[in-house]
């Protein structure tokens, strides 16, 4: 089939399929009559007119275009899971502006509703004690938080920002499948979708009048600066997170750095004299909002979950005090409750006297009789929930269960009614999605975004937000954590003037402040680049090596080629390595495992994931072209732990060395020369002088007949990127004393021991100041490393012993540079990063671990 019917098929193809299916579900493209809804058609024909190749490119520069961006979603307990590229489908969900008017008068609705309800449970409680909501649903739900009863936010609106899990049922009516009140995610997935839609389709986004998402975020900006109890003027605002291992944390570090909040852990935070503080290494900052990614109950050890590590000690009394403001406020999960949704009619007509526009989907709560008797007599039609969703509880779906399943569950309802919904088992409507290039239904949900706007005490729905559909056809399960793929969300209409009549107000900008646990990973992230940098230029060297060693020639008799295999294994301290003679007689199978092996602590592979970890734990502080060049290296980390040849491993290691040192050009050209900037250099600086120290130290120990140490030293030259220099500056053959006065005294030369030591003295210098001492413990050891370095006589280093040949003086100077440097950096982790716990250290190295 040639492309042209192809164009003229794709749309007629999927209504062909469709109407051989007999598909049970509703159709967001068609009518029942078979007929395309008016709001489809215009895209629909872009699509055909596209074409079956277009479509592909375009599908695959989405998903070029999200990879480059970083954007990523974790998978907990899935060793592939980590850092999983995010999906992004090229057809989007549309709504036409009729039927968006709908949802979004029942978003706005429900969310009164909503407010009201948090409002009363934590308040008066009349709804329980008139009856309208059953006190044993409340107070029996781990979401109700005693600890926040009575506490208020400024104004009327408590339920700051709400979320929805929207679908269709059968009857083309939008059911609400869940609320999420307590930490609502995944808008800063549906902002970067947007996007990367607009880069990919932008004469579709252009010509379809599809309306803007961008005013929900500035009104969310809006609305945390203008809550803060106190400091109102410039209020510092914190994103706290659970951390890089988080399933969002992409979104945490993107929402954070697109609103210029700063991105914290509760490691960053502490409480002191009632006030939150943010741990810097300029000292603390005392906190006035905290935008929560963290699940109320982790908030506080003291007085929630006691085991948990993501929250802050004293956190709730700070809120107590008004010193703090938390958004969504502590307690708002007990929205979440599932057995809410059967009442939500009744409160609707009692409070707002109005019906509610948006139906949830059909809920009976076990603890009334009558409503727990349909659940036993419907059982294997219905999903039976526990009121609170965590870990320990899933949702059962009756018609999975055998009678042996089925009595014990009837029983453990029996017991505590109380705890159990059951749920009615919708079918979610179908829209078309873009799969293995034909456009196939698939079964999708959207999950909606609202926020107080409290300029104008009122509440804003961002039009549009974030769609799943299932990867496989007549599939129900579309989380991301199941293998959901996205969609952009297209509502169609004139953008709505959302200005407010009032003069808003100016957002503030304060101090780019650097929290001191993200400054410690910057500080590993400068050393772990350095050392993949180091390890990859002298893998390179060994195996360059290996391969023009005589093939007659033992390996083992190779001085030059075992004196590059031991200093390898003396700096990835992967003992006993190359220092048995065993491994000497063939040494590849070493030489593999010691460059990929990502297991081994140490190893080249190793030290690169470490890089990436601490790279992706500050991607708030990356820009976008440091994650592309991020995103290659992590490609080609992956192909060298998948390498089992030699040949291979030369191949990518020489790609390596590109990425890596253009991310190293990039951090110097493009990044601010602040403290961010400050910290990778001390970080590479210290790291390359003390690599460079223990290279020389263990490469040159040993005194060798002139030819032989002449075609090491030539090694040991292109191994600190230093050949040309030595040609240029000596015109001679190479030696010793030239070689080590290059090294270690030349001060003009970025790669010798003086000068980075130098370097690091000068960063040091420009860090804030802790004590008002003229010189810190950290300055004198530098100074005394320099000074030790600049009074050294290679021509003296160059004599080893009589009878072993050991250069004794130049090991026993290399060994004082390696203390002193271990020292410096033992003194500067416990000076800026001694309030945090960490693991960044590298394994058993000499160098002071934290």
């Amino acid at each position: 089939m040639d492309n042209q019917l192809y164009k003229e098929d794709m749309i007629s193809s999927l209504l062909h399929r469709k109407v051989k299916s007999n598909s049970p579900y509703f159709d967001e493209i068609t009518s029942p009559d078979g007929s395309v809804h008016p709001h489809w058609e215009k895209i629909l024909d872009t699509f055909n007119t596209l074409g079956k190749e277009e479509m592909d490119e375009r599908q695959l520069q989405l998903k070029r275009q999200l990879k480059e961006n970083g954007v990523t979603y974790n998978i907990y307990g899935d060793p592939d899971g980590m850092n999983r590229p995010w999906m992004l489908d090229a057809v989007p969900m549309i709504f036409g502006e009729e039927d968006w008017n709908v949802i979004e008068s029942g978003l706005k609705q429900r969310t009164i509703l909503l407010n009201h309800i948090l409002k009363d449970i934590y308040g008066k409680r009349t709804l329980i004690r008139s009856g309208h909501i059953p006190f044993e649903l409340i107070y029996n739900h781990k979401g109700f938080l005693r600890q926040v009863d009575k506490l208020k936010i400024p104004g009327e609106q408590q339920l700051i920002q709400y979320s929805a899990d929207l679908a269709r049922g059968p009857n083309g009516k939008m059911w609400v499948l869940h609320d999420r009140t307590d930490a609502p995610s995944g808008a800063g997935y549906t902002f970067e979708n947007r996007v990367a839609m607009t880069r990919v389709f932008p004469e579709m986004i252009r010509e379809n009048q599809i309306r803007k998402i961008n005013t929900y975020y500035e009104t969310l900006k809006r609305t945390i600066t203008n809550l803060a109890w106190q400091n109102k003027e410039e209020p510092r605002v914190v994103f706290l997170s659970p951390g890089s291992e988080n399933e969002a944390y992409f979104e945490h570090a993107y929402l954070s750095s697109l609103m210029g909040f700063t991105l914290v852990s509760g490691a960053d935070l502490t409480v002191s004299d009632g006030y939150v503080w943010l741990k810097t290494i300029k000292g603390l900052k005392k906190v006035d909002v905290i935008v929560r990614r963290v699940d109320d109950v982790f908030c506080d050890p003291l007085e929630f979950k006691m085991n948990s590590q993501l929250g802050v000690v004293g956190l709730m009394e700070a809120v107590r005090q008004q010193k703090v403001m938390l958004i969504n406020p502590l307690g708002s999960r007990i929205l979440e409750n599932p057995g809410l949704m059967a009442f939500l009619p009744k409160l609707c007509r009692h409070i707002l006297g109005e019906e509610l526009i948006l139906p949830s989907v059909a809920t009976w709560w076990c603890g009334q009789a009558a409503a727990k008797q349909y659940v036993f007599d419907n059982l294997e039609k219905l999903i039976i929930r526990k009121i609170y969703s965590d870990d320990t509880s899933s949702a059962m779906y009756g018609s999975s269960l055998d009678e042996q399943q089925i009595a014990t569950l009837k029983n453990e309802i029996n017991m505590r009614p109380y705890l159990y919904v059951g749920q009615e088992r919708v079918n979610f409507s179908t829209t078309p999605s873009y799969i293995d290039g034909q456009l196939a239904s698939r079964n999708a949900v959207f999950r909606s975004y609202v926020v107080a706007d409290t300029t104008n005490n009122s509440y804003q729905v961002m039009p549009g937000g974030l769609t799943r559909s299932s990867a496989d056809e007549g599939t129900f399960i579309v989380s991301n954590q199941a293998g959901g793929i996205s969609k952009d969300t297209w509502v169609l209409g004139m953008d709505k003037d959302t200005k407010s009549d009032l003069v808003p107000n100016k957002i503030p900008q304060t101090e780019n402040v650097l929290p001191s646990s993200t400054a410690e990973k910057l500080f590993w992230l400068g050393r772990y680049v350095e050392r993949s940098i180091f390890l990859v230029r002298l893998a390179r060297v060994i195996i360059k090596k290996y391969y023009e060693t005589e093939d007659n020639l033992n390996v083992e008799k190779d001085v030059v080629l075992c004196s590059l295999l031991k200093s390898f294994s003396n700096i990835t301290l992967l003992l006993p390595g190359f220092e048995d003679k065993e491994t000497l007689v063939n040494p590849e199978k070493e030489l593999i495992s010691v460059i990929t092996d990502v297991t081994k602590a140490g190893s080249l592979n190793h030290s690169l994931q470490a890089f990436l970890r601490n790279a992706y734990a500050v991607r708030d502080r990356l820009g976008l072209d440091s994650w592309r060049i991020l995103d290659h290296i992590s490609e080609e980390s992956n192909k060298l732990k998948e390498s089992t040849r030699i040949n291979d491993i030369s191949y990518i290691l020489d790609g390596l060395i590109i990425r890596l040192m253009a991310y190293h050009g990039l951090r110097v050209d493009t990044m601010t020369r602040d403290v961010s900037w400050n910290l990778q250099c001390i970080g590479s600086d210290l790291e390359s002088s003390y690599m460079t120290c223990t290279f020389l130290k263990n490469i040159l120990s040993k005194e060798l007949d002139s030819e032989t140490e002449k075609s090491l030293l030539e090694c040991v030259l292109i191994n600190n990127e230093s050949l040309i220099t030595y040609r240029y500056m000596y015109r001679s053959t190479i030696e010793f004393t030239n070689t080590l006065t290059l090294l270690l005294l030349n001060e003009l030369n970025p790669r010798s021991v003086v000068y980075q030591i130098t370097q690091l003295e000068k960063r040091v210098n420009r860090m804030p100041k802790t004590s008002g001492v003229q010189l810190s413990l950290i300055q004198k050891k530098l100074l005394e490393a320099t000074t030790l370095v600049r009074l050294s006589e290679p021509n003296l280093l160059k004599k080893g012993k009589k009878k072993s040949g050991s250069r004794k003086d130049l090991i026993l100077l290399m060994e004082k540079l390696e203390q002193l440097l271990g020292d410096a950096s033992g003194l500067f982790v416990s000076q800026y990063f001694n309030h945090t716990e960490t693991t960044f250290g590298f394994v058993s190295t000499k160098i002071p671990e934290i």
